[in-house]
């Protein structure tokens, strides 16, 4: 008996460990690509956090600000002409990055009434992409 208790404690030590680890699958990818897909990487989270309000459907559209093309996510902004949604190349001129990665909850987007938000490692993603060159891909069914 006394033998088959510690077996036992390890047995139920080792899968608690295995849950911990296993419960969020972006620990286990912690390490960002060495090339930062469009397709693969930034359009899933944008399409998830962002195209709500900053999207195709013009009836939905806030800022007049669309992140889902090359147009409007490198135009200037309005109130401030010098600067840029994205800087292709400059995360830190980039007002989507700043956006995404503040801590101040008056301009964090999105904002945290939405419910939604970006992880740290898809903050990350974001960063790394816009650094090489922010460049934007058709959607991988019009891609021949």
């Amino acid at each position: 008996m006394w033998v088959v208790l510690p077996v036992l404690f390890a047995i139920g030590i080792g899968a608690w460990l295995f849950m911990e680890k296993s419960a969020d699958p972006r620990q286990d990818s912690e390490v960002l690509p060495d090339v930062v897909d469009y397709n693969y990487h930034i359009r899933p989270i944008l399409s998830d956090r962002c195209y709500k309000c900053h999207g195709p459907d013009p009836k939905t559209r806030e800022a007049d600000l669309r992140l889902d093309n090359e147009e409007g996510a490198y135009k200037a902004l309005k109130d401030d002409p010098k600067g840029h949604v994205i800087k292709p190349g400059d995360p830190l001129h980039s007002d989507l990055f700043l956006r995404v990665s503040t801590r101040d909850t008056s301009v964090l987007m999105p904002p945290p009434s939405s419910n939604l938000a970006l992880t740290p490692y898809e903050v990350k993603l974001i960063e790394k992409w816009i650094a090489q060159g922010a460049k934007y891909k058709k959607h991988w069914a019009f891609i021949v």
